[in-house]
């Protein structure tokens, strides 16, 4: 028997049903078809290399990952450039870069075959950059103002990675979940670091979300 191909998602219309979430948090009409074709790519590339769950509904993509990585727009600094660390299939950075087109994006991602599907995403009409691992001696590129992450590593770790841009006082934008955690992880960075955490509205399900900004 010959195994039938699941049809695509219609993320058109599926991402319509969200336009009140999207007009929220600030996403300009002209984003959309961005944001359409970003959910077809990266739904596509996810059945080659798995970039996340393939038993993934379409809806929990779009609320627990684009939706979520789009919560911190209002807030988005305006700055020439972001670097987005360990950003796997692109979150957050493309959604956030789909509705800030002037801001370059860096995007670091250590996995070949992440970094491979990112470059894919190259073909949007933005200023984004793949970069592949972060810099063993930390330096990000000297446009970087602000450095992003989502569902990436601890605190600490993030900051002993980027040491050089952290101690030049760097902002940070750290995406995070429970604020037990949070705490945890900034008491173990010691007293010098500095740190203002925003609640976010939560999609999908998520019982929290916050925004950790470091020498804001």
């Amino acid at each position: 028997m010959l195994e039938v191909e699941a049809m695509a998602p219609d993320w058109e219309n599926l991402l319509e049903d969200y336009d009140t979430d999207l007009a929220d948090l600030g996403v300009a009409v002209f984003a959309f078809d961005g944001l359409v074709a970003y959910l077809e790519m990266v739904w596509e590339e996810n059945q080659r290399i798995n970039l996340f769950s393939r038993k993934m509904e379409p809806r929990v993509l779009i609320e627990a990952h684009l939706l979520d990585s789009l919560a911190a727009l209002p807030f988005l600094p305006d700055v020439a450039a972001v670097a987005d660390l360990g950003t796997g299939g692109g979150f957050p950075a493309i959604p956030l870069a789909l509705c800030r087109p002037q801001t370059r994006f860096f995007l670091f991602e250590k996995s070949p075959q992440k970094n491979r599907s990112l470059r894919r995403f190259e073909s949007l009409p933005l200023k984004l950059e793949v970069m592949g691992a972060i810099p063993e001696d930390g330096v990000l590129p000297k446009a970087v103002k602000l450095v992003t992450a989502r569902a990436f590593k601890p605190i600490g770790t993030m900051l002993h990675l980027t040491r050089p841009f952290y101690e030049k006082g760097g902002r940070y934008m750290l995406h995070k979940a429970r604020r037990e955690k949070i705490d945890s992880e900034l008491a173990a960075c010691g007293a010098d670091v500095k740190a203002r955490i925003q609640a976010l509205k939560t999609y999908g399900g998520a019982e929290e979300r916050h925004l950790v900004w470091i020498n804001d």
